[in-house]
This record gives structure tokens, C-alpha cells and sequence, in this order.
């Protein structure tokens, strides 16, 4: 099938058909993940993949997606890629595993995933009118020989000043549910987020150029 060029509208169209485009019983790798988001990406780029559940993302006592959380947020991310990757059990330990996790940065807070609509709106408001972090790291494994190599992306976002109705109009659309920082660069019902720096599919959840990267280094070091 011919590729997609990824972008904000072809994302989304994207993302209807990901599983026809390259979701494969023979895979170049298996996807720890449950975002169709990351799913879509995967099929814009003609990788062929097939699923399997992540791990664990989160150690016990240790919060949850919901939560802000003080510390290095690159570092979290990282260690949540690892563990969702190194904790799945793909149907075929001989080829590789891809998980991954994305983070947004305000000053060295992360922001999770909104509870409900009102935990929403909270970090909307919190992230108008500044630029913030968002980094996605990529852990890519080989179970059978129990190796990995991993890559951090990091990008740029900047949130103009929120005009009450966009606010509202972005929230009523519930397309903020399940996403970092309440808000994705993809949406159509927001227009007040605009990437600074980095690339797009970053923010979104994936960087494709980092996935070629970790399979060359995978096949390099098995």
C-alpha cells in the first residue's frame, strides 16, 4: 500500500485504516501499545507491525497516568517506555519490541492524563499562554536475546492565550480523553496549540525517524 504522509489531517485519516494498512501476522516488530494514535503512525510509515500488551507502566505506589509528577520528565518517560516494553510478552520473543511513552513538560512538571473533563480544563489552563516540553521516548527490544536500545524525541509546543469559547468548544469535543497534557496537536476542535520545535509526530506520540534509527541499531548490536 503506498504510505501516508503524516501530518495533522492525514493522522486522522489515517487512523481509521490503521489496522488494513500494516498490521501484519508476519510484523517487523510488535507494538506494546493500546493508542491507535501510535497504531496510526506505525501504518503512515508502511511498518509493518503487529500488537501485544505493554507492561506495566507504573511501579506500585508509584501514581498513575492521571497524575502530575515532579522530577526529571525525560527520565520517566524513558523508564516507563522500558518497563512497557521489557514487561510484554509478544507471541514471538525472536522480534523486536516497540514501546513507547510521551511526557508534557511544563517547567519541569509533568502533566498526565486527564481524569475527567474538569482535571481538563485545569491543565488547558495551566499550559495558556506558554511554551512547554513534550518528549517521547522509544524503547525497542529483543526478548529472545535480551537486548534493547532506546531514543528520546523531544519537541517544542507553544499554547497561545485560550479564548473562553475555543476553550470550551475543545472540551466539549472530548478529544482531549486519554491524552498527555490534555490536548493533541492532531485535534481539529483546538487551534491553540502550534509546535516551536521538534517534530510533529512527536508530540503526537511516536517519531518514526527514531523507530528506523533503534531497528538499524537492533539488528546492528543481535
Amino acid at each position: 500500500p503506498a504510505c501516508l504522509r503524516v501530518g495533522r489531517s492525514r493522522l486522522r485519516s489515517s487512523m481509521g485504516i490503521a489496522d488494513r494498512l500494516a498490521v501484519t501476522s508476519v510484523p517487523d516488530l510488535y507494538l506494546a501499545s493500546t493508542s491507535p494514535r501510535r497504531r496510526a503512525l506505525l501504518a503512515a510509515a508502511c511498518i509493518p507491525f503487529a500488537l501485544c500488551e505493554p507492561g506495566p507502566e507504573y511501579l506500585p505506589g508509584s501514581g498513575d497516568e492521571h497524575t502530575s509528577v515532579l522530577g526529571d520528565p525525560v527520565a520517566l518517560a524513558t523508564e516507563r517506555a522500558r518497563r512497557k516494553g521489557l514487561g510484554a510478552e509478544p507471541p514471538d520473543p525472536g522480534r523486536p519490541v516497540l514501546a513507547v511513552d510521551t511526557v508534557v513538560d511544563l517547567d519541569g512538571l509533568e502533566l498526565g492524563k486527564p481524569s475527567d473533563r474538569a482535571h481538563a480544563e485545569r491543565m488547558l489552563r495551566q499550559l495558556a499562554g506558554r511554551t512547554h516540553r513534550v518528549h517521547t521516548a522509544h524503547c525497542l527490544s529483543l526478548p529472545s536475546r535480551g537486548l534493547y536500545v532506546e531514543e528520546v524525541s523531544h519537541a517544542t509546543v507553544r499554547c497561545g492565550p485560550v479564548v473562553e469559547a475555543s476553550l470550551q468548544r475543545y472540551l466539549d469535543s472530548g478529544q482531549w480523553r486519554g491524552k498527555a497534557g490534555s490536548y493533541g496537536m492532531q485535534d481539529d476542535a483546538q487551534d491553540f496549540f502550534a509546535l516551536v520545535d521538534g517534530a510533529f509526530d512527536t508530540v503526537v506520540g511516536l517519531h518514526v525517524p527514531a523507530v528506523h534509527r533503534l531497528l538499524a541499531a537492533l539488528r546492528r548490536r543481535s
